[in-house]
């Protein structure tokens, strides 16, 4: 039985070209075997250049997602009464690494 084939998105822009239900995960295990195969060289020059194509539009992908994830910090906050409570940071309130020492648990 064969495997059911994904229908490509018809968004425009970035995603325009890849399945609608691709996650990050996805993207970036495809991108890798398409870095493989390009690499071993064994593809034809078409061939080689739709996998390039696809590859741009996975890393468009991946690069988005990862914005998106970039703008969803949380601060928890542990409450007088033991709660925790969490709060959205915009990016530019992010603090750096060492700046957060001692105040995790």
């Amino acid at each position: 039985m064969a495997a059911k084939k994904t229908q490509p998105s018809e968004q425009p822009g970035p995603n325009r070209g890849l399945p609608a239900d691709l996650t990050f995960e996805k993207a970036l295990a495809e991108l890798e075997s398409i870095t493989d195969k390009l690499e071993d060289g064994k593809e034809s020059l078409e061939e080689s250049m739709k996998l390039y194509e696809y590859g741009l539009a996975l890393k468009e992908f991946c690069e988005l997602k990862l914005k998106e994830a970039e703008g969803k910090w949380l601060m928890l906050k542990k409450q007088k009464d033991g709660s925790v409570t969490a709060e959205e940071l915009p990016n530019d309130k992010i603090p750096e690494p060492n700046q957060l020492q001692g105040q995790m648990f």
